[in-house]
């Protein structure tokens, strides 16, 4: 669960990314701290939120993912968590919310 809340996170950073103009659709950051930090940069979000989410990716994403720790049912309720209310803000920021299907 917790690999999916950050692939929610990013995806959504890069929704508003594209439509606000600040990133093309064809473009690849690979980087997620760039990622994050392009969020903060284009004004999605402070830089401290940007900064926090590349601790969150180094200290929890990475670490499940490569199975050098396994996360509590707490960590991964908050994340999902987390990942929910950061697209819902994102998205409810946006000029075009209506394009979003995740209330559908």
């Amino acid at each position: 669960m917790i690999e999916s809340a950050f692939v929610a996170i990013e995806r959504t950073i890069q929704f508003r990314l594209i439509h606000d103009g600040a990133m093309a659709p064809e473009e690849i950051i690979s980087s997620h701290s760039r990622l994050y930090q392009r969020g903060a940069e284009a004004g999605l979000y402070a830089d401290r939120f940007g900064e926090e989410l590349t601790e969150l990716w180094n200290q929890n994403r990475t670490k499940t993912y490569y199975r050098l720790g396994i996360a509590t049912e707490e960590q991964a309720e908050a994340m999902r968590q987390l990942a929910t209310n950061f697209h819902h803000y994102l998205v409810s920021t946006s000029r075009i919310k209506y394009e979003c299907i995740c209330e559908k």
